[in-house]
């Protein structure tokens, strides 16, 4: 296990973004969650990097230990905010960045705030996608589904088991799964657990997120490996490739067998798609 040390940190409408260090002489290296998630589930991975990164997982607004009001928003500057608060707090320059879906978008919009911040990026099925109506066909169903999500359970062994049982969130390694009930919950009174990530606020983050990231896809100069889910049958995995191709510096691994989760699934192939990307520095794969 992985202890970090957590840094708590004042963001745009009162959010206080928490930041989980773990230390090292390595390269500053950025992980960020996708939406309802907590980027403490890197860890799994992050343990089998070495010594040549430093990782620093960050919790976006209403995620993790990250504290904020009611009434935040989650539109993509709102996002970015926090995680340029984290940038300005550690003062980075040079750093790589790891994020999967709205953590990966959120990274690479990031990057042009922050021009200075990250050499290169890895983002698993980043959700950046060419708006041609104004919703795409059955995203209120998608929503209005994400509202009646479970948020309460008797305990995190509830959690678990209810969770590994069923996909989408089968999908993900056991360490992985552990790892994000057990710092995706919080402790009530009652002995009882609720998701950290409320449901009312996830389901707001996937309407609001994703405004104009297409549009600002030719902006991003640094160098990108754009990871999908060969199994995946609708965005974000079949979007991956034109992501890339629209990226000035933009490269593609295809992960066999997995789905959006992917990056939280087969560890030891994640691991060495992180490490061959930031340590050789190969602008191909």
């Amino acid at each position: 296990m992985l202890t970090p040390h957590t840094r708590f940190i004042a963001s745009e409408d009162e959010v206080v973004v928490a930041a989980h260090d773990y230390g090292g002489n390595g390269h500053p290296t950025i992980f960020v969650h996708g939406t309802g998630l907590v980027s403490r589930m890197w860890e799994p991975v992050i343990m089998k990097l070495g010594e040549e990164f430093r990782a620093i997982c960050v919790d976006l607004r209403a995620h993790g230990a990250t504290t904020n009001p009611a009434t935040i928003d989650f539109f993509d500057h709102r996002m970015v905010a926090d995680l340029v608060s984290v940038i300005d707090a550690f003062d980075l320059e040079d750093a790589w960045v790891v994020g999967h879906s709205m953590g990966g978008a959120t990274g690479l919009l990031s990057s042009l705030v922050r021009p200075e911040a990250f050499e290169r990026a890895w983002v698993y099925e980043p959700v950046i996608f060419q708006r041609t109506e104004d919703r795409p066909e059955g995203a209120f169903d998608f929503v209005e589904a994400t509202k009646r999500r479970r948020s309460v359970f008797p305990s995190r062994m509830d959690a678990l088991a209810r969770y590994g049982s069923r996909p989408p969130l089968s999908e993900l390694h056991p360490d992985c799964l552990d790892a994000y009930v057990t710092h995706g919950f919080i402790d009530l009174a009652d002995g009882s657990v609720e998701l950290a990530c409320k449901p009312a606020f996830e389901s707001k983050a996937y309407e609001q997120f994703l405004q104009d990231g297409w549009e600002r896809l030719p902006q991003i100069d640094i160098d990108v490996l754009v990871a999908y889910g060969a199994s995946g049958s609708d965005r974000p995995s079949t979007a991956a490739t034109e992501i890339a191709t629209r990226l000035p510096a933009g490269v593609v691994e295809v992960f066999d067998g997995c789905d959006h989760f992917g990056c939280f699934a087969s560890l030891e192939s994640v691991a060495a798609s992180l490490r061959y990307w930031f340590l050789e520095g190969n602008s191909q794969l």
